[in-house]
């Protein structure tokens, strides 16, 4: 460990150990400094809001989009929640753990479980909310960034079983056909390569097959799992989806309405700076300006 990555992860340390309402207090100064700082990407997030709710008036759409880069200013410290809280102190945050710790002991052991998440600003939170319930893997891509990537790595494996990276997907799958549990976010845009457009938010969107395999060739249960944010603390929720392994798109259909539905419940707790939409089936325009496509 160099002296700069032991450095921010003493500051990290010291951070996750404030009292829950000064951090969540700074998370929210921080989430403003982001509204007002990273203007690319509110505006990718403003362009999604209105396409997806275009019902909503501008007033309830700036409203979401503040609340959802405040939302992101809070989950740094429910990430350092996640790396280094204890699971007594978690345990009391879920307001429902018990009543849910016991659903999940009743899940079949033999079977494979694909719990499948969401882009939230505190996904890692999720993530280790998960390992609460159950032994848990899960998939991630390596960040650009040396430090953090090295920083989530060591969060992550803290409380997963393994951590696969995207080229491991043939290894995730023989996981889930021996009865383990893994974690996969369907909700982003993977490319063409190993998706299909399905309606998300009335919008085609590339949506990855994957669920749809892992049903199909490990008969699998596949659920929803989120955590939804109740003032300081979370209700979980573990939902079971009703897909057949047979139809694609209607079983990933299926993925992206549940999505939705907890989406429109809770705006403001989804990250909607990702360019959700950005690649179209042929002949269709550009879904996002020239100005909102171009990095930065």
């Amino acid at each position: 460990m160099s002296i700069l990555e032991y450095f921010i992860y003493l500051l990290l340390k010291i951070l996750s150990i404030l009292p829950q309402r000064l951090q969540y207090f700074l998370g929210r100064l921080l989430g403003i400094i982001f509204f007002m700082s990273f203007k690319k990407r509110r505006e990718i997030s403003r362009w999604n809001l209105k396409k997806c709710f275009p019902k909503k008036s501008e007033t309830e759409i700036n409203s979401i989009l503040k609340q959802s880069f405040i939302r992101l200013g809070e989950s740094l410290f429910e990430f350092l929640n996640a790396f280094w809280a204890s699971d007594k102190k978690l345990q009391k945050l879920i307001v429902n753990f018990e009543d849910l710790k016991k659903t999940s002991n009743d899940l079949s052991s033999s079977k494979g479980k694909l719990l499948l998440f969401m882009h939230t600003p505190n996904l890692d939170l999720v993530v280790r909310a998960a390992s609460l319930f159950m032994p848990v893997s899960g998939m991630a891509r390596p960040q650009s960034n040396k430090i953090v990537d090295n920083l989530f790595k060591a969060s992550r494996k803290k409380f997963t079983e393994r951590i696969f990276n995207p080229k491991e997907i043939l290894e995730l799958l023989n996981y889930l056909k021996i009865g383990k549990a893994c974690l996969y976010a369907p909700d982003q845009d993977y490319g063409y390569k190993n998706s299909i457009f399905v309606n998300f938010f009335g919008h085609k969107a590339l949506t990855v097959k994957f669920p749809y395999i892992a049903k199909r060739r490990s008969n699998c249960d596949i659920y929803l799992f989120s955590l939804e944010k109740k003032g300081f603390k979370y209700v979980a929720h573990l939902d079971k989806l009703l897909l057949d392994g047979i139809d694609m798109e209607k079983d990933l259909r299926q993925i992206n309405y549940e999505i939705e539905e907890f989406i429109s419940k809770n705006p403001e707790n989804y990250l909607w700076s990702h360019r959700r939409f950005k690649n179209r089936p042929e002949g269709e325009e550009s879904f996002y300006p020239q100005d909102l496509l171009r990095r930065g």
